[in-house]
């Protein structure tokens, strides 16, 4: 006889998935190797043990109340049909698991199967996927809710900009007094624009297709449309860039005029792309009020710590430079990729 169950104990414990059988009472009556490796247990351990050994401690009690139902309705199925399913090892972390149940009648007595398959890896792959969807459909709110505010609240806000100009030139026969309330008025609305214009280009998603100038391109020329500030790119060079390099550089061309948009109160801005194969430079100017930079960089510039991470992890450097009144100046050098010569 044990000639016999030698070779089914070996069909067992080659199995890719673990093999627990266990009684009406829930006490374990065999396992297989993988269900060894896979709960860390060795089989000692678990022959003679409940099954709810193999469950966090947390749900015993859903637990017995599935092995109930099942023990009373017995056939092949899934267990805990759309719940989520978790083992717990000896060392008591927890894993994702899948389980198919089945029942197997020997004599008098019925035993009942379980097939248990970590599902750790598809659950990762499950989850990447899900954040990736979250992340799309995010960025398509946010795209939605940037055109809203173009076209709308912002046309609004512009056309009666336009009535109030309008009211002010019919106004300065009227006096004074009248026409300085309406130019408070319209510099307010005119400040009330150039926010909304940031946060539109704040809001806009932050799409790289790989490809640095064009991807610095485009993102000039959005900027120039929705800041109204006049917009200069000088792009030379045609060195080549990798994708981590370029990401960081493109984000943090994104970041320093989304700071000048927000800040500066700048009319005129040059961004200056040099690949040259010595290395690339990307500079980012603006004639705007500038800033103290002892003063005010640990405080209401945030950003500027984000840029500096950003660079490090590119290994580029960073510099910036600024004064009150004098505007201000960044500049990021950045490795290029070296071309062989034949």
């Amino acid at each position: 006889m044990t000639n016999e169950a030698l070779p089914i104990r070996e069909l067992l414990d080659s199995a890719p998935d673990g093999f627990v059988v266990v009684d009406d009472q829930g006490t374990i009556v065999l396992a297989n190797h993988t269900t060894e490796q896979m709960f860390g247990y060795e089989r000692d351990e678990l022959l003679g043990k409940p099954v709810a050994t193999l469950i966090p401690r947390r749900l015993h009690r859903v637990h017995h109340m599935h092995r109930e139902a099942y023990v009373h309705d017995p056939n092949v199925r899934p267990m805990g049909l759309g719940l989520d399913l978790v083992g717990c090892r000896k060392d008591g972390s927890e894993f994702p698991v899948e389980i198919s149940l089945s029942p197997l009648k020997t004599g008098a007595r019925t035993l009942f199967t379980a097939v248990v398959r970590d599902i750790s890896e598809r659950k990762v792959l499950e989850d990447e996927r899900k954040a990736l969807a979250a992340e799309l459909e995010t960025e398509r709110e946010r795209d939605r809710i940037a055109m809203d505010l173009h076209d709308g609240i912002m046309q609004d806000i512009y056309a009666a900009t336009l009535a109030l100009e309008l009211a002010l030139d019919e106004a300065e026969q009227a006096g004074d007094a009248e026409q300085t309330s309406l130019e408070r008025v319209i510099d307010h609305l005119h400040g009330v624009l150039r926010n909304i214009r940031s946060y539109i280009f704040d809001l806009r998603p932050r799409e790289f297709g790989g490809n640095l100038v064009e991807a610095v391109t485009n993102l000039t020329t959005e900027f120039g449309q929705n800041s109204q500030i006049q917009t200069l790119l000088e792009i030379r060079g045609e060195a080549t860039v990798d994708l981590s390099t370029a990401m960081a550089v493109y984000n943090i061309a994104h970041e320093s005029l989304s700071n000048i948009q927000r800040h500066s109160r700048a009319a005129n801005v040059r961004v200056t792309l040099d690949l040259g194969d010595a290395g690339g430079v990307l500079e980012v100017a603006d004639d705007g009020v500038g800033f103290d930079m002892v003063a005010d960089r640990s405080q209401s510039h945030r950003g500027l710590r984000n840029m500096d991470a950003r660079a490090r992890s590119a290994e580029a450097e960073l510099t910036l430079e600024s004064a009150p009144g004098k505007g201000t100046r960044l500049t990021v050098r950045f490795p290029v990729a070296r071309h062989r010569e034949d």
